[in-house]
């Protein structure tokens, strides 16, 4: 089948935006900086709202996405209240940065949106997984959506703090998370492949040349992290190619997944012989 570019590039911009805010987090409650800044948190809240519309983009009748909203358990609502809950737990945590609010308080917050962020990307792949489309059933799909938007954050994050010239030890350790992020990215995208090339034979022509894509990239955005441990004066650039190859590979994965993806009902369309 077709990839779904609507609902691709929704997963992609806000995933790497709830990871964003998320590693920016990590970084800080491993005390090598301070709490996440006003412009990662700007940048963040930005990814996620974005995302958001693209998210409905896919529909013919932007309306529609109300009536969908009116079942509570539907992946799309699921999926509309985890953003929602976010951009506003996000929104707070700015407030009170600018305010200067005490920072237990405003780490409290950060902590609450941190977990917030983690699950979110998760769900948007967990969504995906249905009888009627059995090469994504499996728990690797959900992992593969989560660890490749980890990838695209992570980089994000190093990449900001190498902009804004952070301390060395704050940028190594951002250059830790992009590196280990992109190797669960490899792993949970492996397994998903490995899972899916059962349907490989009824995939849309590009699949493998994706997955490959997928896998090339996150490696790019490993090698990007691993130096930026040592050289942090080259943060912004490192944090560029990283930033740029998770977004990449998080894409491909996606794209990859539509095009293995082959609903049951395709099989009953088949003329018989």
């Amino acid at each position: 089948m077709e990839a779904q570019w609507s609902l691709v590039l929704f997963t992609v911009i806000s995933g790497a935006g709830a990871w964003l805010f998320a590693t920016s987090m990590a970084v800080a409650l491993a005390k090598k900086s301070a709490l996440p800044t006003k412009v990662e948190t700007i940048v963040a809240i930005v990814l996620l709202a974005v995302g958001g519309i693209a998210s409905v983009t896919h529909l013919k009748h932007v309306d529609r996405i109300f009536e969908a909203l009116n079942h509570p358990t539907s992946g799309i609502f699921v999926e509309a209240a985890l953003i929602g809950v976010l951009v506003v737990l996000a929104a707070i945590y700015l407030i009170m940065l600018v305010r200067k609010s005490g920072e237990s308080g405003t780490k409290i917050v950060g902590v609450v949106t941190m977990v917030i962020a983690l699950i979110f990307p998760f769900m948007c792949g967990y969504s995906y997984m249905m009888e009627a489309r059995q090469a994504w059933m499996t728990i690797a799909l959900p992992l593969s959506y989560w660890a490749t938007a980890a990838a695209a954050g992570a980089g994000l994050n190093l990449l900001l703090k190498g902009v804004a010239k952070d301390e060395a030890a704050s940028v190594s350790f951002a250059g830790v998370l992009a590196a280990a992020c992109s190797v669960v990215a490899i792993v949970c995208c492996a397994a998903f492949f490995i899972y899916a090339s059962a349907w490989l034979g009824g995939a849309q022509p590009g699949a493998v040349a994706w997955i490959a894509v997928t896998f090339v990239c996150a490696a790019v955005a490993l090698v990007a992290g691993v130096v930026a441990v040592k050289k942090a004066e080259s943060a912004t650039a490192l944090g560029a190619v990283a930033c740029i190859a998770g977004v990449i590979c998080a894409i491909a994965m996606r794209v990859a997944m539509w095009l293995v993806g082959t609903p049951l009902l395709n099989f009953f369309l088949q003329p018989l012989d």
